[in-house]
């Protein structure tokens, strides 16, 4: 009985290769990798590894169209008796069409397929046989699959800790309010942020901290239920004293990130972590973002924010610079990004936000977090 078998070409955009391996099942995956994508393979092996899909990595010299030729054909002769599907999506031109036309001479008809990957459509299409169309891609990617795929892995990651989702479920209600009003607290916000900014600046925590007025209706309404949660002291005047560090962080804007916690788990995404860290393939380099959400086979990474912008223009640029590096380079073609602000973007930012065709949820617009969340689910 022939064994049934995967061909594809590394590339830096590996999830094209690792969902249709995830949907089949072949009895095993060949991954080509040129000197160039070395690092992506093995990234790849690591995944279908991780799935208990046999692979192997082929080296594939492509420095020029004499070795190509040569390489082509030794790998066909070596196929010859299985049943061959290869993944056309990765590699270049040549690559796919030298491939191609060798494995077509060598192979029986019946023993040798072709498709590609369409993610932006998220199909499969199936060049080879004609007649069998396109199949929809099955949801099949966790987070760890596609950050593994482009050769990240996970750290620590918030929601995964018991002591934390506990701690955050214990002040919801106090959480989802400052959410849903943002517009209405976006001053205070400020005088919020430089208190926990002054408690937590130095090596040794200082808790009790002055605001520069005393604040009024929707302002005292939140911090006397901060009281209430125990987060803080507060007597009616300008002192604030934090209960502790985590407390202070917490109104530093650890709250937008636990709105975004809610509100991803109410939404039932596939997968999501808040303050997840990315370690690199070199396993020393690490990044830590504010969340990120997985479901049919695309990420999102969120950025949240409850400082203003527009003091700081070299601050805000890399911001919004590093959101869409680290986001293109995690989450590969599948991926989109999004700056969720709880106080108004200026205009430079907003337009360099568009520029970079990054989403943006501010002030009002908070509370319509959820609804957007549900349409990227069904986009």
């Amino acid at each position: 009985m022939s064994t049934t078998l995967h061909l594809c070409i590394a590339t830096g955009q590996n999830l094209a290769n690792l969902i249709p391996a995830l949907q089949s099942k072949p009895d095993e995956v060949w991954i080509l990798a040129t000197r160039a994508m070395r690092d992506q393979a093995q990234s790849l092996k690591k995944m279908l590894d991780r799935h208990r899909i046999a692979a192997r990595i082929e080296p594939f010299d492509d420095s020029n169209v004499t070795t190509l030729e040569q390489e082509s054909e030794r790998l066909a002769l070596s196929l010859d008796g299985n049943r061959v599907v290869f993944n056309a999506t990765g590699g270049t031109k040549q690559m796919a069409l030298l491939l191609t036309e060798l494995l077509r001479d060598l192979l029986l008809p019946e023993a040798f397929e072709i498709l590609y990957a369409d993610t932006t459509h998220q199909r499969i299409d199936w060049l080879r046989p004609k007649k069998r169309g396109s199949d929809p891609m099955q949801d099949v990617l966790s987070l760890e699959d596609i950050l593994g795929a482009q050769g990240f892995r996970l750290g620590d990651v918030s929601n995964r800790r018991d002591d934390w989702v506990r701690a955050v479920e214990s002040r919801s209600l106090l959480t989802r309010d400052l959410g849903d009003k943002a517009d209405k607290l976006a001053g205070f916000f400020g005088a919020l942020n430089s208190l926990a900014q002054r408690a937590t600046r130095n090596d040794i925590f200082s808790a009790r901290q002055e605001l520069d007025y005393e604040p009024g209706a929707a302002n005292a309404e939140i911090l006397r239920k901060a009281k209430s949660y125990d987060l803080l002291d507060w007597d009616g005047d300008i002192t604030v004293t934090f209960a502790d560090e985590q407390a202070a962080r917490y109104f530093g804007g650890g709250w937008l990130e636990e709105y975004v916690f809610f509100k991803l788990r109410g939404c039932q995404v596939k997968d999501f972590a808040i303050n997840p860290i990315l370690i690199a393939s070199d396993g020393k380099t690490t990044n830590e973002m504010d969340a990120l959400a997985v479901h049919r086979n695309r990420l999102i990474a969120i950025e949240c924010k409850t400082l203003r912008f527009g003091r700081d223009r070299t601050k805000d640029a890399d911001i919004m610079y590093k959101l869409d590096s680290l986001s293109k380079r995690a989450g590969g073609l599948m991926h989109e990004r999004l700056i969720l602000s709880a106080r108004t973007l200026d205009d430079v930012s907003t337009a360099r936000a568009r520029e970079l065709d990054i989403g943006v949820i501010t002030g009002k617009d908070i509370r319509n977090f959820t609804a957007r969340i549900k349409q990227w689910m069904q986009s």
